[in-house]
């Protein structure tokens, strides 16, 4: 076996077709953010971003896509915006190790993979295998979702009716989105500190390709916009990637207004689901009816690191234990 790294702009439609036959080909693989149309969208505003192509006996089995971050480690592509990592492959057994070190990586870290990538669950953190809820739509039953009927009515009597913008081409929107979330997140505040955030999110939200297309939903008061989500539609699910809402009238939580009509206009529209990403937030779960696990990890080319790595992560998690 032998492993080439390359830009992902330099794959060419070859490599391209089977990359999609591979994302066929696996449970979790039909997720945008596996898909070539997000790489290489990274790859146009992040000069680290590249694939691992991993090949035996000149066929191609299997791609590892990956951005270069500090001392030789490789982290999750378009980082820390990824909600799915891991191989893109035909199902062929792979050695992570092997291909991590061929790739010239001392280490390439992961916070989110299927576990059913079976060749990286040895590199697992403890404690880190979570579900990731899903609003399965196929199931037919929204009863799940409240409809705030109570703050809808308070809030049309105050701007006018709520409606559904399923998908907006409106620039502004994503700057109003940008804006919201900063003003209450300073984690998405110093995310968008790195222009190549901005420049990614735009491109993608306004993306049109079979794997990955942006939708960008706004729930309207009257003419005002009062929540916006941004989501990206793969062959048939909904991945939620950022959502937020005006904060001057959080009283009317706007936010969780927004989900039934997005779910209604999702299934309406033939998708037959919406994944809502693995955090582990309380109203994700008082959404979903399904949810498929993931995990969190590390694949360290030295095994004395990764056992010295595995001693620390044990040191921090006593209770008694300070992160230094």
């Amino acid at each position: 076996m032998r492993v080439t790294v390359v830009r992902p702009g330099e794959l060419g439609p070859s490599e391209a077709a089977l990359w999609w036959s591979f994302q066929h080909s696996m449970p979790a693989g039909l997720n945008p953010f596996m898909s070539l149309t997000y790489v290489q969208a990274v790859d146009r505003f992040r000069a680290g971003a590249r694939v691992a192509i991993v090949e035996d006996h000149g066929q191609i089995e299997a791609f590892l896509p990956f951005e270069l971050g500090a001392h030789g480690v490789g982290m999750p592509i378009g980082f820390p915006m990824s909600n799915l990592q891991g191989f893109i492959g035909s199902g062929s057994p792979v050695d992570a190790r092997w291909v991590v070190r061929q790739a010239r990586l001392r280490g390439w870290r992961f916070d989110s993979v299927p576990v059913e990538q079976r060749a990286l669950v040895p590199f697992h953190y403890a404690g880190t295998t979570v579900p990731c809820p899903v609003i399965d739509l196929a199931k037919g039953d929204l009863s799940h979702i409240s409809a705030r009927r109570k703050a809808r009515r308070a809030l049309e009597r105050q701007l006018g009716a709520v409606s559904l913008a399923w998908n907006s081409t409106e620039p502004a929107q994503i700057d109003r989105l940008i804006e919201w979330k900063s003003r209450k997140y300073h984690g998405t505040s110093l995310l968008f500190s790195d222009p190549t955030a901005r420049r990614i999110v735009e491109e993608l939200a306004a993306s049109r390709g079979d794997d990955c297309r942006g939708v960008v939903s706004v729930l309207f008061a009257g003419e005002r916009p009062v929540a916006v989500h941004l989501g990206l539609l793969g062959p048939s699910s909904l991945v939620g990637w950022f959502m937020s809402y005006d904060p001057a009238l959080s009283r009317f939580a706007p936010g969780m207004m927004l989900w039934l009509p997005l779910a209604k206009a999702a299934e309406e529209r033939g998708i037959s689901q919406i994944d809502l990403g693995a955090g582990q937030d309380s109203y994700k779960f008082g959404l979903s009816n399904d949810s498929y696990i993931v995990a969190g990890g590390a694949v360290w080319v030295s095994r004395v690191e990764a056992a010295g790595r595995k001693i620390v992560r044990s040191i921090r998690s006593l209770p008694n234990s300070r992160e230094t």
